[in-house]
């Protein structure tokens, strides 16, 4: 018989995504040697290839995350200013009918960019690679076993034994599952076209947001001639499209594509997700905290969903720190449920949203087309509620935690 093999950590962190590397790396900036973390990250073929390219939509909450660590200056070289977002409902006769757009800016500040996930992963494993007092472990997770004072997670001859267990392993979390914890969920029946076009003019620093009867057709600019496309439609829609070779996608991708950004040329790294909503009941248990995917999930017709979890990450970073700081114990619930209360009307507000939004527009009921353009047109006309949606995204409040206003934890 093998003897289990007892690995003990201060924090034991389940998924290597990016939720869990900014995790990381705001402690360990923060703590220095005063926190041993170890991750489980329990599927290696989760990891990207290099070439690989997905585009996030990062707001200002993860600019002024990114400045706090001290990454920012690496983190800008490789990402596209949106200088403006144009937002158009296209359904009906003529493209103007219902047009939008936003100066994407905050006290002359840019609200959003696009950069490619591989680079920003690449940038902050790069920083984690500084510390000794992290590690990675490739595992499939057997059990988990939480008390008072304690959690344990159990995989092949090995037990790893923490203070907190943290849940970053994304939307089909093996914690929750294991832990039976349930959330609010429905299914959109939509699924979510990306890829990478070259096209044959130059990005001119927007991005785009049209609200087709096929559902949201997203278009971010990746670099001058490059651009990320999301589409969301009704599955029969795109079971129909997955069926298309490079050309007739191109083609079809191109009825769709913005005038300005000329013609699709070429087209790459082409991926099909299933699109639902999803919020847990609750996102902390007994030395239990769900973060990013795990604890939430969003249509992606804003972009938001990485935001919101790098939101997740600087509440609990600063809740740790701050714990360990005072000498109090960082997994008690007493002191997880300042997490839930700061985080969740966030999470809810945000997700409600977005949500609200892909109901109005991913539908071809004929009497609510006027009322999908007016409410575009509405916007339009109202400066201060254009400046108040803008604000909103960037996920920056009076109450934020430190992290997302720049404030280094430390200070």
């Amino acid at each position: 018989m093998q003897h289990e093999n007892n690995i003990i950590s201060d924090l034991l962190i389940v998924g290597n995504g990016i939720t869990s590397q900014f995790l990381s790396l705001a402690l360990l900036k923060s703590l220095g040697n005063n926190i041993k973390i170890n991750v489980i990250n329990r599927d290696i073929t989760e990891n990207y290839a290099e070439e690989y390219v997905r585009a996030l939509s990062i707001s200002l909450s993860t600019v002024n995350i990114c400045k706090a660590l001290g990454i920012w200056d690496k983190v800008k070289q490789y990402c596209y200013p949106v200088e403006r977002i144009d937002v158009s409902n296209p359904s009906q006769s003529g493209p103007k009918k219902g047009y939008l757009q936003f100066d994407n800016r905050i006290n002359d500040q840019l609200a959003s960019y696009i950069i490619n996930e591989r680079k920003l992963r690449d940038i902050v494993a790069e920083e984690l690679s500084q510390f000794n007092n992290l590690t990675i472990f490739n595992e499939d997770i057997k059990d988990i076993s939480i008390d008072q004072n304690q959690a344990k997670l159990f995989v092949k001859n090995k037990k790893f034994i923490a203070k907190l267990l943290i849940a970053a392993d994304g939307r089909k979390s093996i914690v929750r599952d294991i832990l039976g914890i349930k959330a609010i969920s429905w299914d959109y029946k939509q699924t979510a076209l990306s890829c990478v076009v070259n096209h044959s003019k130059s990005n001119t620093k927007t991005a785009i947001e049209m609200f087709l009867d096929t559902g949201p057709f997203a278009i971010l600019p990746l670099d001058e001639k490059t651009s990320s496309i999301i589409w969301s439609s009704d599955n029969d829609i795109m079971n129909e499209i997955k069926n298309l070779n490079s050309e007739s996608l191109i083609e079809e991708l191109n009825k769709r594509f913005d005038n300005s950004k000329g013609k699709i040329l070429k087209i790459d790294n082409i991926g099909y997700f299933n699109l639902y909503f999803s919020i847990t009941r609750k996102i902390i248990d007994h030395r239990l905290v769900l973060v990013g995917d795990s604890a939430h999930v969003v249509h992606p017709l804003a972009g938001q969903g990485i935001n919101i979890g790098l939101r997740d990450v600087a509440q609990i970073s600063e809740i740790i720190v701050d714990s360990i700081k005072y000498g109090l114990d960082f997994g008690s619930i007493n002191i997880l449920e300042e997490y839930q209360r700061s985080r969740m009307g966030d999470i809810i507000s945000s997700a409600l949203i977005y949500d609200g939004i892909n109901k109005l527009y991913s539908n071809n009921i004929k009497p609510l087309e006027p009322l999908k353009s007016f409410a575009i047109r509405f916007v339009d006309k109202i400066p201060l509620v254009k400046k108040n949606l803008v604000e909103e995204a960037s996920g920056i409040k009076e109450n934020s935690p430190k992290l997302v206003k720049g404030i280094p934890l430390n200070l």
